[in-house]
């Protein structure tokens, strides 16, 4: 998993009702290998991105993503394809935010917390 940073730089937070489990199981082979990691948590990771997938209403989705702004729409298209809805936020290796953005019917609806496909304002 080369290009991995050494801490996290993508949140998403993922509306729904279902637990931890059942999102960590839209993960699948061949691109993700899933593990339970805690009694409630697990753990998604591909050659991008390692994810922790935690807490519930909301679910969140956390970790490090090699090339975030590319990599970080990969990490919820599990998500999207089984129609959920959330959003994300990118940061760079200074922690400042670099993309923020909705997806499924928070992205439709404008919420908001998130544009699509906007970038964050970076501040000077």
């Amino acid at each position: 998993m080369a290009g991995l940073p050494d801490r996290t730089n993508f949140y998403s937070s993922v509306q729904t009702d279902l637990q931890p489990e059942a999102i960590a199981q839209l993960y699948a082979p061949p691109i993700w290998r899933v593990r339970k990691c805690s009694r409630t948590d697990f753990e998604a990771v591909s050659e991008f991105a390692e994810v922790v997938i935690e807490s519930s209403s909301p679910v969140l989705v956390h970790g490090p993503v090699a090339d975030v702004t590319v990599n970080g729409p990969r990490v919820i298209e599990p998500l999207v394809a089984a129609g959920l809805s959330g959003s994300f936020e990118c940061y760079d290796d200074a922690d400042a935010q670099i993309l923020e953005k909705s997806f499924g019917d928070a992205g439709r609806r404008g919420s908001s917390t998130a544009a699509i496909d906007r970038p964050a304002e970076r501040s000077s």
